[in-house]
């Protein structure tokens, strides 16, 4: 978390609103291209502002127009036709939605479920299961990573998003999931991607969950 949980100090950001609320952080050149791509997206008194009709389905609409554009351009990587909210805090209403794979284009705030396997083996040791990612993830592939983890999609719950992802990445069913998830706080961080010239700001809710020593986690997705 220590090592992603970095901004360069030198890196000049620019807000990005809608209306009165600060959704989103990104760099100059982002912002001079979002201008350049939709007459929506405006620079004033050195601020992003996103200036369309006043409603979700407006937004979500001038928000899409740009990146599926960009997209096709190659700027936008790893879509995965999924809608993410954008709101000022998690429990606020949304003001839009966008495609995940253009959540760090905005800089708005992102957020996910992750999920600590837990087993304690029959000498009473306490042991965790990681997963490693597929060499074909868009983003850390390769890498290790918790049992369970997830983006958090518009429209589910934390807890039916943590329960319905259980089953996706690790084969654990429903009731064994709802019964034993217990919520363990949260982790958040704020990096910046030079290649992409994104920044990723992200919370993300964590759980704890006892498994059986006989069970063996195995992907369903």
């Amino acid at each position: 978390v220590r090592q992603v949980n970095q901004m360069p100090e030198s890196l000049v950001v620019i807000p990005f609103y809608v209306e009165n609320m600060v959704l989103g952080k990104v760099t100059h050149d982002k912002a001079q291209k979002l201008v350049e791509s939709s007459s929506d997206f405006r620079l004033q008194d050195n601020k992003l502002v996103l200036q369309c009709e006043s409603t979700v389905e407006a937004r979500t609409t001038a928000v899409a127009k740009v990146m599926d554009q960009w997209r096709q351009e190659g700027i936008v990587t790893g879509w995965r036709d999924e809608l993410y909210s954008v709101q000022s805090s998690f429990y606020e209403e949304p003001v839009f939605l966008r495609e995940r794979a253009a959540v760090p284009h905005l800089g708005v705030l992102e957020y996910g479920v992750h999920m600590n396997g837990i087993v304690t083996n029959d000498n009473g040791q306490v042991q965790m299961w990681m997963a490693r990612r597929s060499a074909t993830k868009s983003k850390y592939p390769g890498m290790l990573d918790h049992i369970v983890a997830g983006g958090q999609p518009a429209g589910l719950s934390l807890l039916d998003n943590a329960v319905k992802e259980c089953m996706e990445e690790a084969g654990i069913p429903e009731e064994m999931a709802r019964s034993g998830l217990q919520a363990t706080g949260a982790v958040s961080y704020e990096t910046y991607s030079p290649k992409h010239d994104t920044i990723t700001r992200a919370v993300l809710f964590n759980y704890d969950l006892e498994l059986p020593t006989s069970f063996v986690p195995l992907p369903q997705d």
